[in-house]
């Protein structure tokens, strides 16, 4: 594909089908292979026809879908042999639970699953899968222009979001501390460690080399079953700190498994709204995922459920407030609004009044939006300063310029250390068993396992009684 002209390096989407392109002759086995996609799974669509020209474009972007995205949109469960295994076990847990599964009334976190449900890893490690695009956080901590940064951030996390979905099987539950540590080729460096059971916390450090950023926080995960569905959120602060002083605040969107019995290809899907907060400097990102309304027309990836649409915000004191509406600037559609001159730069610090209550209004507000993200309010005003649009299977714009395409941006790979500490989840006995493919011995030391981290409960309750009542222990 390499020497190609761009025409013929891409791929179709037509109402969720995709195609080879035919001038570079490349099959779609070898673009799956680039983005570690598995056989083509029912639901995915059928092969599109190139047009009168021979090229193979998805829209007017010319971008190109990931080969396993699903035909309704979100990412198809491509492994049919693991689909089985998955559907075999649900099946089991539904008829143990009963009907508190079909009512939803049951938070899976706290549901001892067979063993044959999962992968042989730690949820330690799941959370780390999708922060395997650094370059972007590099660009963001090396940038002096703060709407800039802001563009990059969202990058980061866009190009990641497919692979929370490139491993299906449940990851093992972390015991209290257990720890994993592992490192990226560019010197990037992750640390976490699991800091409570109940609730089940995962804090994690994300430090980048020369010290450009850290990316830190806590994951609190909640999961939920209904009838066909599972939803997940991972609630718990999310920070960027750059070497300059720069902080950026990350608010997660939600996560769908849908229909993972009675579908021929179940899928995953990201929903509801992404936000990213520079308060220092007064700007706000909100990214709304969903079908885009005001996209450019004939832009088929923009009306998947899979699309994305958001705006850069300036947030200044002020009543009456200035609304920014839909059509951005001057009457121009805002799909077609460019990024801001590199001279109108917003420097750091230039708006230090907003307080934490405003904050708090405008990401209230901005949640609740069904369409644009820019909606009035009463105590801030926005000043929409740039504009993205995308899919979190294809590619990111950020006005006219793409920032992202997802088979010209090769990931990343976590690399664990070669000395871990005794905490490392993998020194778990139930996992290692689960990697030998012994899954009655794994079955038998993840019980034992749970028997003993609830035996550690009942004592460290005991202890905090009796350091409560004057005790000595």
């Amino acid at each position: 594909m390499d020497g190609c002209p761009p025409s013929a390096r891409r791929w179709v989407d037509r109402e969720g089908s995709h195609a080879p392109c035919v001038k570079c002759g490349k099959m779609l086995s070898a673009v799956r292979k680039a983005v570690g996609a598995k056989s083509r799974p029912e639901g995915a669509g059928e092969e599109a026809v190139p047009d009168a020209e021979g090229d193979c474009f998805a829209d007017c972007h010319e971008a190109h879908l990931h080969p396993d995205a699903h035909s309704e949109g979100g990412l198809a469960f491509a492994n049919l042999e693991l689909l089985e295994a998955q559907r075999s076990a649900v099946v089991e847990v539904i008829k143990s639970l009963g009907k508190n599964l079909l009512t939803g009334q049951l938070d899976l976190l706290k549901v001892s699953l067979p063993v044959k449900m999962f992968e042989p890893r730690s949820y330690l490690q799941k959370l780390a899968d999708p922060w395997v695009h650094p370059r972007f956080l590099r660009l963001a901590a090396e940038t002096e222009d703060p709407v800039a940064r802001l563009q990059h951030v969202v990058a980061f996390f866009i190009a990641g979001f497919h692979h929370a979905f490139a491993r299906w099987a449940k990851p093992f539950n972390p015991i209290l501390g257990e720890t994993w540590e592992a490192a990226l080729p560019d010197g990037s460096r992750i640390y976490l460690e699991q800091i409570s059971h109940h609730p089940p916390i995962s804090a994690f450090q994300l430090q980048g080399p020369d010290g450009l950023y850290s990316f830190a926080g806590q994951s609190q995960p909640s999961v939920s079953y209904k009838t066909n569905s599972v939803k997940t959120m991972a609630k718990g602060y999310r920070v960027i700190d750059f070497r300059d002083g720069g902080r950026v605040e990350v608010h997660f969107p939600s996560y769908y498994l849908r229909g993972l019995l009675y579908t021929a290809a179940p899928r995953g899907e990201v929903t509801g709204t992404a936000e990213f907060v520079d308060a220092q400097n007064g700007l706000t990102a909100v990214v709304r995922f969903g079908r885009v309304e005001d996209g450019p027309p004939h832009c088929t990836l923009l009306q998947r459920p899979d699309a994305l649409s958001g705006c850069i915000y300036r947030t200044l004191p002020s009543s009456p407030v200035a609304v920014v509406g839909d059509s951005g600037a001057g009457g121009v559609p805002g799909w077609q609004m460019p990024s801001p001159p590199a001279s109108d730069k917003l420097r750091r610090g230039s708006i230090n009044s907003l307080t934490g209550k405003m904050r708090s209004t405008l990401s209230l507000s901005l949640r609740g939006s069904k369409s644009s993200p820019a909606v009035a309010d009463e105590a801030v005003q926005r000043i929409e300063v740039a504009r993205c649009t995308g899919n979190w299977l294809s590619h990111l714009d950020w006005g006219e310029q793409r920032v992202w395409t997802l088979l010209e941006e090769a990931a990343e790979a976590w690399q664990p250390v070669a000395r871990p500490l005794p905490s490392d989840c993998r020194h778990r006995e139930d996992l290692a068993l689960l990697a030998a493919g012994e899954v009655k011995e794994s079955q038998r030391a993840k019980e034992l396992l749970e028997q003993r981290q609830r035996a550690d409960a009942k004592l460290r309750k005991q202890m905090v009684e009796t350091a409560g009542s004057g005790g000595s222990y």
